[in-house]
Formats: C-alpha cells, structure tokens, sequence
C-alpha cells in the first residue's frame, strides 16, 4: 500500500512540487530498464513528477527470489517497481504487452505486440503523465540490444508526434484523455563505456564522457548531493535500483560525480545550442501551463503565479516542529488555484490542449488538498475488519480522521465509495477533539466481478493483455474496491481526503495493510494443471484430485464435478461436499477413462461445483511477497503483499503419440529448474537423480543415458569438478545428452572435443523458424519415431539459446535454423562418437516445449534418449552385410556392436604402421582407407578399404606384427574392438571363426603370385 504519512523530508519535496507543473514520461521495454539516476535527480532536485512507463511488466525475465513465472513474476514484478519508485521519487505507468521473452529485432516484437498498438498505448501514457518532456530510453537500434527495446524506441518517435492529432486514437480522448503535446524529446544515451556486464547499456560509472560533451547533448550530474535527504541523487538511484531482487540487481550506493547524458530530438519550444538543464526553453511551475492557452494565456498566468507564490510562503513557514503555518498558506494557494479554474472555465479560451490544461489543474488541486491536510496533521484512514469478502456477505468498515495537530474544523462529513450495487450502512459516529470517526456495514452484492490484477480479468489476445476501458488502464493496480473519503473545512478552505479502505495487520516481522478483495465463495484448486498422456489403442485412465475451499464464514453445501469431452467417462459423476467454516477444505478424487484409439492433441477438464443453483468454477492463486529477513517462502500469515490471480479451473490433458525405447536407464543432473523428468514420467520415463556424491563416486555406467539440464554446469561445482567423469562414462559407452549451458560451459574440458560460443551467442528466438534436417537418415530422426520437419510446428517461446558457434568436425551437425534474415545456425543440435559412447549437446528448448505438451518436442526428445539402442541397431545391421558376422544372430551382432569403439580420423591420419604389434580390429565405417606396403624401401597403396572393409585381424588373431600401414584418405570413421574382446567372440560364436578361416584363406590365395 502507498504510505500516506510523510515524514518532514518527504513532506518538503511535495510541498516544493506543488509549484511545478513540468512533469517528464520516461519509456523503456522492462521495469528495470530506466535510467534511474534521472528519476531520482529531477523529482527530488526539481520536485517535478516523473513518470516511468515499461511496456511490459517483466513477465519473461529471470526469478532469482522465488518461483513466480509469466503472469505471477509480472505482478511481483509491478511490486519491485512501486518500491523502487517510492525510493526514486517517480511513478509507475505500464503497457499492455507480455514479455514473451528476448527477441533480436523490433520486426519480431511488433509480429506478436503490434506496432501501431505500441504507438497507441505510448500516446495514453503521454495523456496520461501530460509530460512537457518525454525522454526514450531506447534509439530503436540494433545497439539497442534487444527487440523489445528497439521495438519502444521506434514507437516512440511516432507516438511524440501522434499525440498532438486529435484524429489520431480517438477513443483515447472518449476515455477522458485529451490530445498533448510535450514540448521537448530526448533520448537517453549510452553512457557505459562498452561494459554491458549488467545488462544492456546500464551506466554503471557515470564517467564524464568528452565524446558526448558537445551541442545538443544535454548532460547531468547524479552525484550532486541533495540536502534535504542528506545523501546524492546517485544514492537514491541505487537503493531504488537495488528494489528489483528478481533480476538478482545489488549496486552499492556511492558518493562522487555520475553522469548522464541526454540528446535533444526534437524540441517545440527555442532552446539554445547546449542546455544547462530539462528546462530549458519553458517554464517548468505552475505558472508555464497558461502557455499553453494562448487566448486567455495573460490572465491565467498571473492567477497562477499568485499560487506559486503561496507554496513559496509555504516553504518559507515549513519546519519540522509545526507545519500548520505551510498548511494555511497551500489553503490560501488552493482557493486562488480554485479561483483561476473557475475563471478558465468560464472564458471561451479555444485550444485543443484546453481540456488537458484543465484536467492537470484539477490533478494540482487534489494535491495541494493532500499536502495541506499534512501540514495541518489531518489523516484519513478506512479500516476493515477483514481483506476478503465474498459476494453478499458483509464486512465492517471504520473510517477515522485524526486530527493530529487540534485544527479548528468548521465543517465534517465522512463517505465511503464503493462498486454499484454494494449495500452501506451507517451504524454510529463519534467525534473528539483529536478523532472523529464513522462506523459502516458494508454488503456486497452477488457478483462474479472477484478482485483481481485488472490486465488478468480477461483472456490475453495473444501477446497483449485485455483492458478495461477505464482510467484504470495502464496504471500499476487498480484502485481498491471500497475508498474513505472525507470532506472537512478548515479555516473556511473545503479539503477533500481520500484514502483506499484496508486491513492492517501485525506478523512476526513487521506489519502490513491489504485493500479489500472480493473472492469466489468456494475456490477450486486441481492437484494439477496439465497432464500428460499417450496416444494409445487402449483405454487410459487419470486420477485427477480437486480441493474444493471454502472462503465463506458460513457453512456451504455443493456438488463437485468434474466435466470432460465427449466420449471421455467421469467417475463419480459428482460428489457431495459439506464445508462448515472458513477455510475448510475437501479433496475430491475422480477417475477418467479416456477412449481407446484418443486423438493427438489437447483436451481440457473443467472442475465445477454447484451451490444454490450457482455454478462456481474458479481457482484462486496468491501470488505472495515475502517480508525481507524471514525465513521460507511467504505465506498467507507473513507475506507483506498478496494479490490473487482468479482463472477458470481447468486441467489441460495434451494426448501426445511417440513412441520410447524400452527398458532403460536413464539418470538426470539437475541445473535451472525445469520440469522435464516430471513430465516424462507421465509416459513411463522415468530417471535417477544425480546428487553430487553421485557425480564424484557412482558407477555411472549402470546408466544407459544421463541428460544434464540447463545450465547445469555453471550451477554445480561438483558437476565441474567430475566433468572428466561423464566423460570418461560416454568413452566406456554411455549416453551423455546436455542441454543448453552459458558461456562458461566452453572455459572447461567439460565436452569431448573443442568447441566456441559467438559472441553474442547464437539463438533462434522466433518459434516459428524453418527447421531444416541435415541428415534426415540419422538414427535420432529415424529411431523410435519418425522425425519430420513438421515436427517442429507448434513450439513456444524460441528454438534455442546457446548454440555451438565453431566445433570440431567431430561433431555432427543434424539441425539447421536461423531467425529471419540471419544465416542458418547448425549448432543448436549436435552429436559425436566419443570411444564407445554418445554425446549429444542439444541448445534447442525442450524444458520449455515439454511442459507445453508440444508434441514433436516429445518425439524428438524420446528419440535421443533412445540413441544408444538405436546406434547398437545401426551398427548390428552394418555388421550383419559384413562376411565376418553374417552368421551371427542379432543378439551376437548386438554383443558385437556394444564392444565396439567409435573413432574419427582426420585426411592423411596415419591410422597404424606397418611392423607395429597389432593389438586391434578395424572396420570402415565411412570413408576410404589406403593400405601401404613396403617394398624395396618404397611405400605403395596395394588396396583401398571402402565401407566395410576390414583390417588387422591377421595381425590380431596370429599375435604377428602388422603387415600393412594404414592411412585415412580424407576424413575416416572407423568402428574399432580389442584384440582380446575379438577372440572371445570368436570363442562363443563357431560360425563366426569359421568366416574368419574362409576370409584368410582367401585373402592369402590372393597374395599367391
């Protein structure tokens, strides 16, 4: 909740603000992204407002604090930006747009945001903040790093220009926000030097930059010390700064000069060739805004220096003892303020600005009401007695002046705003010399209109949030459902109070103060939200469970019921349930039956109980602030802030055909979060967890394939530590499967041959980019399932981050993909031989599609597990053409194939010399290999082995010395077993010795001249 009790620093700006009239929108892409220096300088040097707008709430960035994601991380992350603002002195204003995550270009966060919406919405902000200057934090640049940013610095330029159009975006102006024009447009520029280390262009040293000292550049100095706070501007930044914990931001406050530096663009009013300050070129206070009304812009502007001078003799009187000298001179400022109103009102002044002049002059009003209640210590509050109420229940409000300072009050009346229909009752007032008070019994009226972040009351129309069309739009949170007024005269001067109704409340650890939420009598919570199931010949059952709670203080009786497709059988079709208080709750069990032969696709459950011949079917989600220094995650009991997300409650079954390879074991090192092992258990696939005593001491090679999550690497040291580990387990014929890692992943030997990440690393982040197979015939698009490129289709967010950008030609290359008007990027999906084992790094997003229930993802991903089954079969069916195992049957021929090691030579490789003790058996895999003799002291190329071909079993069989040297022309796979592995086989297989003789033989009649 917004403190409304100002201590004597605080109370000096706002009184110094009332004189000003200027105020600055500043614009970026993400809560985060402003310039925060400049906020912090301009409204505590000047005391002007200034207004912060994100075009998103931050919905795709990372969670360093917590496990809030999308729509939860954005409200948490609204949260972060109001205490950052309270420590800055600015405010906050938001777009509608969902952070979908990084993007390269504006192009692409335009496809799914829209640009003209943009321009749109950037134009409500401008009505909104009525800014004399607008300051972009981005240049809609390549250099601005980041499609979101370049998006907003493009729109920008056209949103400075389009808000001076009244035909422009109309329905803006029926919505009560006329047409304004800022004066002056300026660009933020980048100030760091090339250090980008903590995000994009942050100026982290504010160094005076002689690059930037020139005409049109306006440059400011955040390090000015700031009497009244008793620290720099620079100061106030970094603790604002430090308030967005989910990006992990901590900056230490420092004293010393920090600069800024701004380009003017475009400027409406004459400024001189190098600015001194914002200003320059207008009046910044009160008096300025009469410019704007040419017609009668002489009168107006006398009347409004006459209140400048008020607040002036204001600030002469404020003192930290007693104020009330200051509150008698804003009352004399706010009936001379009132007086130039009503004379405006009655000229015929025509400009199209007339309306917004206005309106800002009442906003002024409302302020100098506030700021002289302060000062006279007259405080409004409205308590309840609870924070939830549920339609056509009551709760019991109080609403209280305290009348601190023992103003004489000539007149006093107490209201209470709430929504249509609500029921108040006026039950007893009282009055003192101190308080005066008024107790209510408010009643809600049956409705589905529950409190909820007002941009999630409705579906998203794809990536941009659904408004109401209110003044409620773009601003942090809605106003609250109940609000105290008060209306008191004091020396003759009529001050309207207004203060949102809340709960306050104590917790270990501090206190706080909710506004009042309206929630659905009974809340529906699924165990889970999303299942997982196969496409299936048979009948299929899930187990779902629905807690059904009551948020009543009465007793409720129902039937639960679990709704499904048709076709689909619900067992119990209902069940009955009795909940006796608040709070109660039961758990409900059904069991569905899912048709033989289901279709591929997604299916969604509805839960629903029925009460009173009403239907409810709605969860609600807290989404909790923790109080900084408790212990856990935060609670419904000391949590400092909670909002509520009421969404349908349903279950979203995603039927998926693929296909797995049996009877493995699969093993997984955990890295960032994800929900990959969970998902797959839905389909039998199940793994062992690596801890970090497993890394260093297990047998790892009882596992078929280990996966390591995402960046798992620079997240355990005992992961780093044993990295020669899992590769000592790939060369002894394991599976090593290992998705994207950051850059430190390339620093260490911790992959089998040498590789690099570019520098900015490759990412695909359109999830609708072409993906072309290179080698459609590999076994991981062949092996269980058949891998298209339509498989591809339906992907969320982006294709991949971190893709190799140069490897060894060890490394297969099986994937292809780019964003638009980029090259193809084949390091996202690679894969190599590594001795008689696999490794595979795949940069594509599976923790991302496998919980979205993207079905090609699944098949995909089943068949990487399924590698090491498929190569063994690959290889059988390469030994079974060979003479020497065609007699064998497949489980020999598999036997065979497990015992071989996989090795890569490079063109002109000498393989193994003649004269050598031969200690190995060679067979071509790919390739081409010369066998050289020697003769007469010349070496001559007497044969070439193609795919194949055999070598060294003369020299394996007989313990003899090598009677050929072995050379790879051009680049050579080959399929090597030992020496003693080979015998044994033979030992076990007669059939197999005896193709061995037939092929000696043969070869040495051959060798007869």
């Amino acid at each position: 909740m917004q403190d409304y009790t100002l201590s004597t620093d605080r109370l000096a700006y706002r009184v110094k603000g009332l004189r000003m009239a200027a105020s600055v929108l500043h614009c970026g892409a993400h809560p985060d992204d402003e310039d925060i220096g400049l906020l912090s300088y301009l409204s505590h040097k000047y005391c002007v407002r200034v207004f912060y707008w994100s075009a998103t709430r931050g919905e795709g960035g990372q969670n360093r604090v917590g496990p809030y994601t999308g729509e939860a991380l954005g409200i948490y992350r609204t949260w972060e930006t109001l205490a950052a603002r309270s420590n800055d002195g600015g405010e906050a204003l938001f777009g509608p747009f969902f952070d979908f995550g990084y993007c390269k270009r504006s192009i692409d966060a335009f496809s799914k945001w829209g640009r003209e919406t943009m321009v749109r919405e950037m134009v409500r902000a401008i009505r909104q903040a009525k800014p004399m200057i607008v300051v972009g934090r981005w240049l809609g640049a390549l250099s601005d790093l980041h499609g979101h940013h370049q998006a907003v610095g493009e729109a920008l330029y056209d949103a400075f220009d389009a808000d001076a159009k009244p035909d422009r975006f109309p329905e803006l102006t029926s919505l009560g926000l006329p047409p304004w024009q800022p004066a002056k447009f300026y660009l933020s520029t980048d100030n760091t030097g090339g250090d980008y280390s903590a995000g994009a262009a942050l100026n982290l040293f504010g160094r005076l930059n002689p690059e930037l000292e020139r005409n049109g550049a306006l440059r400011i100095n955040t390090g000015e010390y700031d009497p009244i706070s008793g620290m720099t501007y620079q100061k106030m930044a970094w603790l604002a700064y430090n308030n967005h914990k989910t990006q992990a931001h901590g900056m230490a406050p420092a004293s010393g000069d920090f600069y800024y530096y701004f380009t003017l663009h475009k400027s409406h009013v004459p400024v001189p060739k190098r600015e001194c300050e914002f200003f320059d070129g207008f009046d910044p206070t009160l008096a300025g805004l009469a410019e704007r009304l040419p017609g009668s812009g002489a009168a107006l502007k006398d009347q409004l220096r006459m209140v400048v001078r008020a607040v002036d003799e204001a600030l002469g009187a404020l003192g930290a003892a007693d104020p009330r000298a200051a509150g008698f001179s804003l009352m004399q400022g706010l009936t001379l303020l009132r007086e130039a109103i009503r004379s405006e009102r009655g000229s015929d002044t025509e400009s199209m600005y007339r309306q917004a002049v206005l309106l800002s002059l009442d906003e002024r009003c409302r302020d100098f009401e506030d700021v002289a209640a302060q000062c006279l210590g007259l405080e409004l509050e409205g308590l309840s007695n609870k924070s939830r109420i549920t339609p056509d229940s009551r709760i019991s409000v109080q609403v209280r002046l305290w009348n601190h300072r023992g103003a004489a009050i000539d007149e006093l009346n107490f209201d209470l705003d709430v929504p249509t229909g609500w029921h108040v009752e006026k039950s007893r007032a009282a009055a003192a010399l101190t308080e005066l008070m008024l107790d209510c019994q408010v009643t809600a009226k049956p409705t589905d209109a529950f409190t909820c972040p007002y941009w999630l009351r409705s579906a998203r129309n794809g990536f941009v949030y659904t408004w109401p069309d209110d003044a409620t739009a773009g601003r942090p949170f809605s106003e609250p459902e109940l609000r105290a007024n008060c209306r008191v005269t004091v020396d003759g001067t009529a001050l309207t109070l207004r203060r949102p109704v809340v709960v306050r409340q104590a917790f270990p650890g501090g206190y706080r103060e909710f506004p009042v939420a309206v929630v659905p009598p009974i809340a529906l919570q699924p165990q889970l939200i999303q299942e997982f199931r196969p496409v299936s010949q048979k009948k299929q059952t899930i187990e779902v469970h629905v807690a059904a709670i009551n948020n009543t203080e009465k007793p409720i009786v129902g039937n639960l019921r679990l709704d499904g497709p048709a076709g689909w059988i619900v067992q119990p079709e209902c069940i009955a349930i009795a909940l006796s208080k608040l709070g109660d709750s039961v758990n409900g069990r059904f069991e569905v039956e899912l048709p033989a032969d289901i279709l591929e696709g997604l299916y969604i459950l509805r839960c629903n109980c029925r009460i009173d011949d009403q239907d409810f079917s709605y969860t609600v989600t807290p989404v909790r602030m923790g109080a900084l220094g408790l212990p856990g995650p935060p609670t419904a009991s000391n949590c400092s802030k909670e909002a509520n997300i009421i969404a349908p409650a349903e279950i979203k079954v995603s039927v998926i055909r693929t296909a797995w390879a049996s009877a493995q074991s699969c093993a997984y090192v955990s890295g960032v979060t994800d929900e990959i092992r969970e998902t797959l258990r839905r389909f039998g696939v199940s793994f062992s967890e690596l801890s970090d005593g497993d890394l260093a001491h297990s047998n790892l090679q009882v596992h078929d394939v280990i996966v390591v999550g995402p960046n798992a690497y620079l997240l355990r040291e005992e992961l780093r530590n044993n990295a020669k580990r899992l590769l000592n387990y790939v060369h002894s014929g394991g599976t090593l499967i290992v998705q994207y890692q950051g850059y430190g992943y390339q620093n260490g030997e911790f992959a089998p041959f040498p590789f690099r990440y570019n520098q900015p690393h490759d990412r695909v982040t359109d999830e609708t980019a072409k993906v072309t197979i290179s080698d459609p015939n590999h076994p991981v698009f062949r092996f269980p399932n058949k891998i298209a490129e339509s498989d591809f289709d339906g992907w969320v967010h982006d294709r991949g981050m971190y893709f190799f950008g140069d490897w060894d030609k060890r490394y297969r290359s099986l994937a292809k993909c780019a964003d638009s008007g980029e090259e193809a990027k084949g390091g996202g999906l690679l894969t190599c031989q590594y001795g008689r084992g696999h490794f595979i790094y795949v940069a594509y997003s599976f923790f991302r599609q496998l919980p979205a229930g993207v079905a090609g993802a699944f098949r995909l991903f089943a068949n990487l597990l399924a590698l090491p089954s498929a190569r063994l079969h690959e290889r059988a069916e390469f030994l079974k053409q060979l003479d020497l195992f065609a007699a064998c049957e497949e489980e020999q021929l598999i036997a065979a194939a497990r015992l071989m090691t996989e090795s890569w030579y490079a063109d002109g490789t000498v393989i193994c010399q003649e004269d050598d003790v031969g200690t190995e058996l060679y067979l071509v895999y790919n390739g081409v290999v010369d066998v050289i003799k020697t003769d007469g002291g010349l070496k001559k190329i007497v044969a070439s082995l193609g795919r194949g071909g055999c070598a060294g079993e003369m020299a394996v069989i007989g313990n003899v010395p090598r009677t050929a040297t072995l050379v790879a022309r051009g680049d050579v796979e080959l399929l090597i077993i030992r020496g003693d592995q080979f015998k044994d086989l033979l030992k076990a297989n007669s059939l197999m010795a005896i193709s061995l003789l037939e092929i000696l033989v043969k070869r040495l009649t051959q060798a007869k001249p």
